[in-house]
């Protein structure tokens, strides 16, 4: 668990592994890492079981139900053992359930994070009652477990935190980008016809001064276009990802290959991350990596967006370095995402990223 813990494993994969130690420890038939809810429920998210036996699903959602294990522990926040189900009267969808599954006894510990009740970890037996002192035991395991629930839920909150920071960021960079278009641009372009107007009627002496004088600020104009188009494109928040990419193919120095299946919208902070990660590789390939054209694959499926871009230049890219891949990371890492970097030396860079948007569907 604590190898899980520390390369970041999926907190499903994490919970599960709990479950699966538990169970095998406690010399139990079923074992289940249950969180509570605030709508009074509760959701498993791990289980094992010993052997092909039935059991509740991974992820089902079932009310606290009173006089359950899981509702007695939600009340008490205290061990609670449970050693006959048979002698339970009546009982409701959780209790019918178990039964279904043949238990017969089960015992469940509170979970305890930062001083509040996250949640229950349970074991059950189908045969005898389970052993005295199971409930000491469960109770310093859940210690293991503790930690493991800080670490997802700090990583959850680090990813969160650089979310926030980045649709900030994109949000300055928007109004940056309607300031330079809509004022100061605009503000040229009209001196900029001022200008040529008293050059048509300045004297021939100063014609050609006030023309070099006009085409510098022509030049200053067609500057400031470009970077207000490097901030965030208007053609991305008017027509979506997809014209945006083929115009940075188009502007390209370097031939770009472009393959995109996108059937549907994506969320604006999705569209940002996946142009400025575009935008990003192809100035590193025209400016560092010496390559002849860049492959750029981008699909969307369902809720998945994936994005494919090699080159075949020099290699050699490490965003350790603190090159423009450990901003791409930071990107795709905020959204949830996961970024592959395959660049040998002399063989090309190709990166592979996928995120998914379930969160802001």
């Amino acid at each position: 668990m604590a190898t899980l813990v520390a390369r970041g494993a999926p907190p499903g994969e994490i919970f599960g592994a709990v479950a699966c130690e538990l169970g095998q420890i406690m010399g139990a038939r079923h074992a289940a890492v249950i969180r509570y809810e605030q709508d009074a429920t509760a959701t498993s998210v791990g289980i094992w079981n010993a052997g092909h036996v039935a059991t509740l699903p991974l992820g089902s959602r079932f009310p606290l139900e009173v006089g359950t294990v899981r509702e007695l522990v939600a009340r008490t926040k205290a061990p609670v053992r449970m050693d006959d189900f048979e002698a339970v009267v009546g009982g409701g969808e959780v209790i019918s359930a178990l039964r279904s599954m043949g238990v017969k006894a089960e015992v469940g510990c509170p979970v305890k994070v930062g001083g509040r009740l996250w949640g229950v970890v349970l074991v059950a037996s189908t045969s005898d009652p389970l052993p005295e002192g199971t409930e000491e035991r469960m109770l310093n395991f859940t210690e293991l477990l503790v930690v493991a629930i800080e670490n997802v839920e700090s990583r959850a909150e680090l990813r969160a935190s650089r979310a926030r920071a980045i649709d900030a960021a994109d949000a300055t960079r928007r109004l940056i980008e309607r300031d330079l278009h809509d004022r100061m641009q605009q503000r040229l372009v009209s001196l900029l016809l001022e200008m040529r107007s008293v050059e048509a009627a300045a004297p021939p002496q100063l014609r050609a001064r006030l023309s070099h004088m006009a085409q510098a600020l022509d030049e200053a104009i067609a500057d400031l276009s470009e970077i207000a188009r490097g901030l965030l494109p208007v053609l991305l928040s008017r027509r979506g990802i997809e014209p945006a990419l083929r115009t940075l193919a188009r502007r390209s120095p370097i031939p770009v290959e472009l393959n995109m299946c996108v059937a549907q919208d994506l969320p604006e902070r999705f569209e940002a991350t996946v142009y400025h990660v575009v935008l990003e590789i192809l100035t590193n390939a025209a400016e560092h990596a010496d390559a002849s054209v860049v492959h750029v694959g981008l699909v969307v499926e369902g809720a998945i967006i994936r994005l494919a871009i090699r080159d075949d230049g020099k290699g050699g890219a490490d965003p350790d370095r603190g090159s423009g891949l450990l901003s791409i990371k930071d990107r795709v890492e905020a959204l949830g995402g996961t970024l592959k970097i395959t660049s040998p030396a002399g063989g090309g860079t190709s990166l592979l990223i996928e995120i998914p948007m379930a969160d802001d569907r």
